[in-house]
């Protein structure tokens, strides 16, 4: 086996984390880097994630005893995530002596760490500390780790995909797209409600793409609120199909109770898909109220409708937002600016690194 000169541990369930690691796996950076990807966390029963954490956390540490990789590369939600993860980040700063980053890709860490019991917290805080470098998808998120942790080495470097060669326009009635789990912090259920409110256009529709434990709810409230001619339940769609569904969107919406960078946005972004979302977590330093998206209070239904409203009912107003996001992702979340952002940081972790030029091969 090639030894890796970086180790990324990370989950597999659905969502924005294995999207990341998907993104940058097709980049030079794997490559470059020669990453080994280690799973331990996935979806489905507690028994199943507890068996596949103890089999991951094994095969970490003989990774780590015999690969000796310069660096540990750790993504880490909240709660559960960032103890499993803050227990591998020692094994491997401690035992080790291996250089960790730990990659926070949980908009809601600053509500972790208040609900933290109160003895659990110095943990929390001395994991960020211990971390080599503490990276984070947005500013919003850097400033809330520095705030639970002054002494940490926080690095911001923002979520990246591929972008299109230029905005897509599609045709026909307006279609808004939801993409993402069907669960509380998504807020499929208030984005119902509040599409129940809207004055749609003839043919309008509101597709969600996605599965999750909310589905039951979800079904009975279309049925409940009549939407049934209006809204279809794709469940869960693999990378392609969202693909070509965010070609086929002229409207994106994400109404979360917290996030934070939404891979789905960016995804939207990059394609000229008009956005409307809420103004929680890095989502306001991705989306400029008016000029790139509609923001809107997080669990407010009216002011969602009303937003999602105006630019179904706009069409000069979605491709105006469409395009200053398109311009905003080609020149801020291109997937090439966040390789080489990793890529930079690795060299600057890994000293043995640091004297080779950016576009030799190590």
């Amino acid at each position: 086996m090639t030894r890796p000169r970086v180790l990324w541990v990370a989950t597999a369930a659905r969502g924005g984390i294995a999207g990341y690691v998907e993104a940058l796996a097709a980049t030079p950076l794997f490559t470059r880097w020669r990453v080994e990807r280690l799973v331990t966390h996935d979806d489905g029963p507690a028994r199943r994630r507890l068996s596949l954490f103890a089999s991951g956390a094994a095969r970490f540490v003989w990774r780590c005893l015999t690969a000796r990789p310069q660096i540990v590369h750790l993504h880490s939600a909240a709660y559960g995530s960032f103890a499993r993860k803050a227990l591998l980040l020692w094994t491997a700063s401690l035992v080790f002596r291996i250089p960790t980053v730990l990659h926070l890709h949980a908009g809601e860490f600053a509500d972790f760490y208040t609900r933290c019991p109160r003895p659990l917290r110095p943990l929390v805080r001395a994991t960020l500390t211990r971390a080599d470098r503490v990276v984070t998808l947005s500013p919003h998120l850097a400033r809330a780790v520095t705030a639970i942790s002054p002494s940490a080495r926080v690095t911001s470097v923002p979520n990246g995909v591929a972008v299109a060669p230029a905005p897509h326009r599609p045709d026909g009635p307006p279609r808004v797209l939801f993409l993402g789990l069907l669960i509380e912090r998504k807020n499929p259920l208030g984005l119902l409600r509040a599409w129940a409110q809207i004055d749609r256009p003839p043919g309008a529709r509101l597709l969600l793409a996605g599965d999750g434990p909310l589905r039951p709810a979800v079904e009975a409230l279309v049925n409940e609120l009549g939407l049934a001619g209006s809204v279809d339940l794709l469940g869960w769609v693999d990378a392609a199909r969202s693909a070509r569904l965010l070609e086929e969107a002229d409207v994106l919406v994400l109404p979360s109770f917290f996030e934070g960078q939404p891979l789905a946005l960016i995804e939207g972004m990059a394609r000229g898909v008009a956005l409307v979302s809420t103004a929680v977590g890095g989502i306001p330093d991705l989306i400029e109220d008016g000029v790139s998206g509609r923001l809107v209070p997080p669990g407010d239904d009216a002011a969602l409708a009303a937003a999602l409203g105006a630019v179904l009912r706009d069409g000069e107003l979605r491709t105006r937002l469409g395009n200053a996001a398109y311009e905003r992702a080609r020149q801020d979340f291109n997937i090439e600016h966040t390789w080489r952002r990793l890529d930079a940081l690795y060299r600057e972790i890994a000293p043995q690194s640091a004297r080779l030029a950016p576009g030799e091969a190590l």
